[in-house]
């Protein structure tokens, strides 16, 4: 039985300027007992004059599909439930990093239960650049390395593209930064392609969800890392916090539901329990994040 917390959705604005896109193909191990289980997202880096955004490309696929399904049924609090998976879902990174020019500050976009959170980058890649050069493609790019997020990184850049700029928060070499891997080779992006393209798909609106249109909270790295401990700790205190703010109806019944899969309403003890064992399972499963400072516990 799955349960239904909330539906988070990427919606975006559509804006009509130059945008520079980078495809990188990003392999990446999220458990580090299971080097066999690599899996593979294309993401998108997307660059104009004022900053860029780094995505992904199958989830933005993907909730375009579901979008366009609530719109039909004219309803964007549909359950899960009711929209039926099909071969075309697909990605699974949910978080976007966005970064402003000129000063390239910083952010992670992400959600903790029902929770949207924009986190301010605190920390910035310091890059030792070496002589060493290697064809990666058909891009002419040379060696740097880097001790960030809690892990050693070894970038390649081309001088050619000349953006200062990368995959995820990395940034700050005299190139665009082509291929990206750290020491262990468990998280790896590699550029496939580029195009210029007058549509950005980038700008997140508010996103759907079992609570009303909801504005990203502004935090720090130490105050997310402080919030993602407190979630461990606790899977469900936000969900609890939801309910008591919703209060009851008329009756005496929670304003605060739980549903299956197929809508079908659910004991929120018994829900809550099943959300706290699945959290258990996957985190034991996800021991292997890209950023290993922020989501330390």
């Amino acid at each position: 039985m799955k349960n239904y917390t909330f539906i988070f959705l990427l919606t975006f604005s559509l804006y009509s300027s130059q945008i520079q896109r980078f495809t990188y193909e990003y392999n990446f191990i999220t458990d580090s007992t299971n080097r066999a289980g690599i899996k593979k997202e294309i993401m998108l880096l997307d660059i104009k004059s004022s900053g860029s955004n780094y995505y992904s490309y199958d989830v933005f696929v993907t909730d375009s599909i579901i979008s366009a399904e609530l719109e039909k049924q004219g309803d964007s609090e549909t359950p899960w439930g009711a929209i039926k998976p099909n071969s075309n879902f697909k990605g699974s990174i949910r978080s976007k990093v966005s970064k402003e020019y000129p000063d390239y500050k910083t952010y992670l976009h992400t959600s903790l239960s029902s929770d949207f959170y924009k986190i301010e980058e605190t920390d910035k890649p310091v890059w030792k650049i070496h002589s060493e050069k290697m064809k990666i493609g058909s891009y002419s790019s040379q060696k740097a390395t880097t001790k960030y997020l809690g892990r050693q990184w070894t970038a390649w850049f081309c001088t050619d593209l000349p953006f200062q700029d990368g995959p995820y928060k990395f940034y700050g070499l005299p190139g665009l930064i082509v291929k990206l891997e750290d020491k262990a080779q468990t998280h790896v992006m590699t550029l496939v392609g580029n195009k210029t393209v007058k549509e950005a798909v980038i700008q997140k609106k508010n996103e759907n969800h079992a609570f009303g249109p909801q504005n990203e909270i502004a935090v720090n790295n130490q105050q997310f890392i402080k919030l993602w401990q407190e979630h461990v700790r606790d899977p469900n205190k936000i969900t609890r916090q939801k309910m008591l703010a919703l209060g009851n109806d008329a009756q005496g019944n929670s304003n605060f539901s739980f549903m299956d899969a197929t809508g079908k309403k659910l004991d929120p003890n018994e829900a809550m329990r099943n959300n706290e064992k699945q959290f258990r399972e996957n985190l034991k499963k996800s021991n292997n994040r890209l950023d290993l400072d922020l989501y330390r516990y």
